[in-house]
């Protein structure tokens, strides 16, 4: 019999819209419908030249829905066990989902960053100067109230790392 693991911290990122499920449904349906293809002109109606063809488009253009797929239905949940030290990212596509445990030895402080893109980040800092990646946002006050739920439940610093060499330790009291 398994044993349920109780974490401290469990994030989970929102369902889908049903346009982007709806988006990723048709960029599936594109490579399912490639593998037929060469599965009927290979295999049923003999044809090498269409078969080598379809091959050669699945390659390409099926590595493109397939990303693109991926992009537009995989969720991502993070849970923190405390007792262990351990991040689980669970990368969840439909009903199937694809565990990757980081264990860190103690975890030191939260950040909330803008990157290139414009967009602000939010990385867990542990020993060693590692950090873990967790979620991005469109908007500063987004990645502000984020950081500052994590850094609260953990009970660990956090830093405003919005402008390049200017970080500022934030003072979490009364801040809700």
């Amino acid at each position: 019999m398994k044993e349920k693991i109780e974490y401290e911290v469990a994030i989970f990122e929102k369902k889908r819209s049903w346009y982007e499920l709806l988006l990723a449904s048709v960029f599936y349906s594109a490579i399912i419908y490639m593998v037929t293809l060469i599965v009927y002109y290979g295999f049923i109606e003999v044809s090498t030249e269409i078969c080598i063809r379809a091959c050669v488009r699945l390659v390409f253009f099926g590595t493109y829905c397939f990303v693109y797929g991926l992009k537009f239905s995989a969720t991502k949940n993070l849970l923190v066990d405390l007792d262990t030290n351990l991040i689980i990212s669970r990368y969840i596509v439909g009903p199937f989902s694809y565990d990757v445990k980081s264990k860190v030895t103690e975890f030191e402080y939260v950040s909330f960053f803008q990157d290139k893109w414009g967009e602000y980040g939010t990385s867990l800092w542990y020993v060693k100067n590692r950090h873990y990646k967790m979620y991005s946002f469109e908007n500063k006050d987004a990645a502000y109230q984020f950081s500052l739920d994590i850094s609260n439940k953990l009970n660990i610093d956090l830093l405003d790392a919005t402008e390049k060499g200017n970080f500022k330790w934030l003072e979490k009291e009364g801040q809700k």
